[in-house]
């Protein structure tokens, strides 16, 4: 492994290139099932971070699905080539809290391991738009991918 010299630096978290966020007032009636804190903090403890261009936290529901994240195909020559944009979907304030708990134990983890094949994909899945979404079924969680 080479070693760094004096002028190259390992990237902090002010370094990073943020990705565009955007977050919706809630009515009462609905929550948002994840803090970004949590978010971020997963992100970036499986080194996927920077793969993500935008999220928006969105302020109804989309049936059961809490989370879904979309792969813009390297083929188109905008910014979000090669990157992610995600959704996270509101949801009743009593299911909250038990929502948060399935994504932080096995929700994130599934979406950060997706996230971290992208990069080792070859050039014909990149080629094409990909998505992923994680869905309440049953009180648990239920990945699919597109």
């Amino acid at each position: 492994m080479a070693q760094k010299t004096q002028n190259e630096s390992i990237p902090t978290e002010s370094q990073e290139q943020q990705y565009s966020f955007s977050k919706d007032k809630l009515p009462k009636t609905l929550s948002y099932p994840l803090k970004r804190s949590l978010l971020d903090a997963a992100l970036r403890q499986s080194s996927v971070y920077e793969t993500v261009w935008f999220v928006r936290y969105i302020s109804r529901q989309y049936g059961d699905t809490v989370i879904s994240a979309h792969f813009s195909p390297e083929q188109y020559s905008y910014a979000a080539s090669g990157k992610v944009w995600m959704d996270v979907w509101a949801v009743p304030p009593s299911e909250r809290k038990s929502v948060e708990g399935m994504l932080l134990s096995q929700g994130l983890p599934l979406l950060c391991a997706w996230l971290a094949n992208l990069a080792t994909a070859g050039d014909a899945w990149r080629s094409l738009g990909h998505s992923f979404s994680l869905r309440r079924c049953g009180g648990e969680l239920r990945c699919e991918e597109r």
